[in-house]
């Protein structure tokens, strides 16, 4: 008799994990590290409101959580919500390998009620039109949490000390970052251990040098990285190295300590995105700074600045809780939700009518929008071999390892290996 209460306990017991284990959750990747408190508070709050459960997992840093994500595709094994990091062309490679809902025909559900909640270029960010050069069938792929704006920006309180105010141009940037330096502070500090950075930066004076025009036909394989307006973008790197007015160590500084030492003010300008707001609070919360436009080089053609969704979240195609995935991103960018974010997180909304939610800093990164670009938006990109001889010949630059014209003949080189390849 005891033998047989024992086996229907432990058969009990094995009933009762199994049906523990089919429990319905949610789960999501990210690499969010700053954000990871405030996800677990919304999913908190969305099984209160909703019983069903949501788990958001960390895997930090970025290019870990991108070689985490690839290898679960290639295992079948992705969770039903996740965030595809990098340029447009590895977005498409995880549509086109059928992993990715296209969530089109949801936005435009209730005469597009969740569609409308959008600021348009969050959404175009994820959007893929028709015809696309990457062969992806049109529509809208990922959901953005949050938008994003990459500036320059300046200590006021600095700028006042030296008796200065916001350079437009080059020449005055140059001018007063060397007057800091004599005022025992910096110039110019920003994370360029993260080269992406270098890219943004040059980019932003490529449209503002040679146009749009020339640049899009410098990625296609029409114009050489030896012309005249390339040599002279890279040049203004050897000019910030000359006069003395960058952090040193500059080439191997990551984000987050330039942010530090912004934020602790031993530099008058920086380089950054949005998202460093709250680092900048954290650390000091008499920090005054604004954000301005890269300073111009050239009247000939506008600055352009990156901008637009700065986290996205994309539904597995294969999950079992697809609906539940679709039904928490709706409910992640309703209006209370996207206010609790911004005063967690410090990052800007997704959506439209949070405006008067919005701190002071928050609303400087929101300025100079309507001068708005990004790769994701561009109608082709460079090869990431292209784009990382670009970003190591500048470092080399910076350290005074080469010369502008010998960094842009090695860039032509692997251009042009990269053109023969295809």
């Amino acid at each position: 008799m005891k033998k047989i209460f024992y086996l229907l306990g432990i058969t009990f017991l094995f009933s009762l994990n199994s049906c523990q284990k089919k429990e319905k959750e949610l789960v999501i990747w990210h690499w969010m590290a700053d954000r990871q408190e405030a996800f677990e508070k919304l999913a908190e709050q969305y099984q209160k409101e909703k019983g069903f459960k949501v788990r958001f997992e960390l895997f930090f840093p970025p290019e870990v959580y991108s070689q985490k994500i690839q290898a679960a595709a290639a295992a079948q094994d992705l969770p039903d919500l996740f965030g595809i990091l990098g340029e447009k062309k590895i977005f498409a490679s995880f549509i086109k390998g059928g992993y990715v809902e296209n969530l089109s025909s949801y936005l435009e559900e209730n005469n597009q009620e969740w569609k409308r909640r959008f600021i348009k270029i969050g959404l175009d960010f994820n959007t893929f039109e028709k015809d696309n050069p990457y062969g992806v069938e049109e529509g809208i792929y990922a959901i953005p949490i949050d938008m994003m704006s990459i500036q320059f920006l300046e200590n006021k309180r600095l700028l006042k000390e030296i008796g200065e105010e916001s350079p437009r141009y080059w020449e005055d940037f140059i001018r007063i970052a060397k007057k800091a330096k004599e005022k025992s502070k910096w110039g110019f500090v920003c994370g360029w251990g993260e080269s992406w950075f270098i890219y943004c930066l040059v980019t932003n004076y490529a449209f503002n040098i040679m146009g749009k025009e020339k640049f899009f036909a410098t990625l296609k394989g029409e114009v050489p990285y030896t012309d005249p307006d390339w040599i002279k973008i890279f040049a203004l790197f050897k000019e910030l190295k000359e006069t003395g007015v960058l952090f040193p160590g500059i080439v191997t500084l990551n984000n987050k300590e330039a942010e530090q030492f912004f934020a602790q003010e031993k530099a008058l300008f920086s380089f950054n995105g949005s998202w460093g707001i709250n680092t900048y609070y954290q650390i000091n919360k008499k920090l005054e700074y604004d954000t301005i436009l890269p300073p111009r080089v050239s009247d000939k053609f506008p600055l352009r600045i990156w901008a637009g969704a700065g986290s996205s979240f994309v539904v597995n195609k294969n999950s079992p809780l697809k609906k539940e995935a679709i039904e928490f991103l709706k409910w992640l960018t309703q209006k209370e939700q996207q206010v609790f974010l911004i005063r967690y997180t410090h990052n800007l909304p997704s959506i439209k009518g949070c405006e008067d939610k919005l701190e002071g800093n928050l609303v400087k990164f929101l300025k100079n929008m309507e001068n708005a670009t990004h790769p994701r938006l561009w109608p082709t990109n460079e090869n990431p071999r292209v784009v990382e001889a670009i970003n190591t010949g500048i470092q080399k630059i910076l350290v005074g390892e080469a010369e502008p014209d010998k960094i842009a003949e090695e860039i032509e080189k692997v251009k042009k290996l990269n053109l023969k390849e295809k």
